[in-house]
């Protein structure tokens, strides 16, 4: 079976843009529909299209390739529709951040004021610029940390401001044939569906290949000094920088390794030295 082929007529792409149209619209059945009807689809439709397209992006057997393929898909015609993908200062995502460690998901977005969609675009823009600027970032952890003790004391929420940026890069839509075969061929971004699910559950089969071989290993490595959970390490990383970090789990070729703006990354092992 083919994963992108269109469901009740409805292309991947076309389920994208549909999905957009119907952000923020809440669940009252006639919005729905009328919003639908507006866009030329029926609403069985769309559900078929929904139910269809969310089994495919779960599909572990697909590795993420769906996803990997309607994310851009989505995020483009959001930004179409809203005039720009959405944008939060860096204090507002510090705020937002530490909301939802204190309240929850749902209800700390809430509270802040911003949709769920704007918070997944911006807060997806923030981790990119923070992985791509550690040093730079380097105490964001801390910063959450401080922003969420003062809630927990009695600090009451704000709302947030989203900008859009409507820029080229922003606004450009993706070609849909492009971007699918993307998803179909590189590894990289199949990963990058879902890093921290993709790259757990490759993890875990590794381990799995061989379970008495790892054991071994990291009994050796713990009785050597060598790099087990919990040890301490310098990471090189892409900027030619070696940022400190803790490892939070180990698999054969690669660790999960937590830095200290919080973030969480599996690196190959031959970028991850012992501090």
């Amino acid at each position: 079976m083919d994963p992108f082929a269109p469901i009740n007529g409805i292309s991947l792409e076309r389920y994208a843009d549909l999905s957009a149209a119907l952000d923020g619209k809440g669940d009252d059945p006639k919005v729905i529909e009328a919003t639908l009807a507006a866009e030329g689809a029926a609403r069985a439709d769309y559900e078929a299209a929904k139910t269809g397209f969310t089994a495919r992006m779960q599909d572990m057997s697909l590795m993420g390739r769906v996803a990997t393929a309607f994310m851009p898909l989505y995020q483009a015609a959001l930004a179409r529709r809203k005039g720009g993908a959405a944008r939060v200062s860096y204090q507002d995502y510090v705020h937002v951040s530490a909301l939802i460690q204190v309240y929850g998901y749902e209800a700390g977005v809430q509270a802040a004021g911003v949709s769920a969609s704007d918070w997944t675009e911006a807060a997806g823009y923030w981790t990119s610029q923070m992985s791509a600027n550690m040093m730079q970032y380097a105490g964001h952890h801390g910063h959450v940390g401080q922003e969420a003790a003062g809630l927990r004391g009695g600090s009451p929420p704000r709302k947030v401001t989203v900008t859009r940026d409507s820029s080229a890069a922003a606004m450009q839509q993706p070609n849909a044939q492009a971007v699918m075969a993307q998803a179909s061929q590189d590894p990289i971004a199949q990963a990058m569906a879902n890093p921290a699910m993709m790259q757990a559950a490759q993890a875990q089969a590794a381990i799995a290949r061989n379970p008495l071989g790892f054991g071994f290993g990291q009994a050796a490595a713990m009785l050597t000094g060598g790099i087990v959970a919990g040890s301490q390490v310098k990471v090189k990383w892409s900027d030619g920088n070696q940022y400190p970090g803790q490892v939070l789990q180990a698999a054969p070729g690669q660790f999960l390794v937590q830095f200290g703006n919080g973030s969480q990354q599996w690196i190959p092992e031959n970028a991850v030295a012992k501090a």
